[in-house]
């Protein structure tokens, strides 16, 4: 008697089964923008893809540079990337100036990554009340600047600080060379600052260590897919956490991973980020409830701060996230 379609493919499946192999799993291709090219800050995504965490959750991933937060949201919205590695910031915009859909369903960076670099011999900024008044080097239109500007507010600081428009490739020689005594950019840039100015020199102040509430980076998607492939976000989710995980057990592996999928990447300085990234990811918080969690106030606390900046613009906390997708059991860093 002849065997059915099925009855030989069931057998097939046995026998690979019996070997210890296991049929190939249909894999969903997805895309994911960066909110900037591959650094050491990126560091967990190419370890979940190298390591095939993404693979055992049935997805296909393609990481892609991007060129901005605001940037990666528009990619989502064209359909380019179906995840995005953004920020709060940029979702709230989006969303009151486009009609965005985007929505965090994990935020990575726990503390957000605005700092304020100054000379240890110079204005050696360690605490809120020495911004009143200060020149700080920033950049017109900067939102560092008007989250530094809410920061004093909330501080109760009515002397406002100066700020003085400078080209981003310029202020840390500005800094270095004594012509301004402090400026702003991201906490990731602390290697070069140190080794422009001397790392005994170089003083960080990270507004967020200093009572400055500010979600920034996470995952982000849109609603329609997060409405019709939530079992894919989820999956996604999980795979890029379990990247995480790994990332900041063993940093020095992680740094090989980025540089050999990565052309051109220097390991040290690639180690050097990946520490820096770990102190915005690795809180009291995400030690007890897991690497992506989204606190519901300090999501709002987020979200009021950012409408300080963006005059008239009508976006609710409930409109930025949804946390329904994360692990269930808490991935521990």
């Amino acid at each position: 008697m002849k065997k059915t379609a099925a009855a030989v493919f069931a057998g097939a499946v046995a026998a690979l089964a019996s070997y210890g192999v296991a049929p190939a799993q249909a894999q969903t291709p997805i895309t994911f923008s960066l909110d900037f090219r591959a650094l050491g800050r990126h560091a967990a995504w190419f370890v979940a893809l190298d390591k095939g965490y993404y693979k055992q959750a049935g997805l296909d991933v393609n990481i892609i540079a991007g060129q901005g937060t605001a940037q990666a949201i528009q990619a989502l919205e064209a359909g380019t990337a179906q995840f995005a590695f953004s920020d709060v910031a940029g979702v709230v915009a989006a969303r009151a100036n486009s009609g965005s859909t985007a929505k965090l369903v994990s935020v990575i960076y726990q503390k957000a990554p605005y700092a304020i670099f100054s000379l240890r011999d110079g204005a050696n900024v360690r605490s809120a009340d020495q911004l009143a008044g200060l020149e700080i080097g920033s950049g017109a239109g900067s939102f560092t600047q008007k989250v530094i500007e809410a920061f004093m507010v909330q501080k109760g600081i009515t002397t406002p600080a100066k700020f003085t428009n400078v080209d981003p490739s310029a202020r840390v020689g500005l800094l270095a060379a004594k012509k301004i005594p402090a400026v702003e950019t991201f906490v990731m840039t602390r290697p070069g600052v140190a080794k422009a100015v001397g790392s005994s020199n170089a003083r960080t102040y990270l507004l967020a260590n200093d009572g400055l509430v500010l979600y920034s980076n996470g995952i982000v998607a849109r609603e329609d897919l997060i409405k019709s492939k939530p079992d894919v976000v989820k999956a996604f989710i999980a795979a890029s956490l379990k990247g995480w995980k790994d990332t900041i057990e063993k940093p020095g592996e992680a740094a090989d991973i980025v540089v050999k999928l990565n052309k051109g990447l220097e390991k040290d300085v690639v180690t050097e980020e990946i520490q820096i990234v770990t102190e915005l990811v690795k809180t009291d918080v995400t030690d007890k409830k897991g690497l992506g969690t989204i606190d519901p106030a300090a999501m709002a606390s987020s979200v009021a701060l950012i409408l300080q900046t963006l005059p008239g613009a009508k976006v609710s906390a409930t409109d930025v996230y949804d946390s329904a997708l994360l692990p269930a059991t808490p991935v521990l860093p």
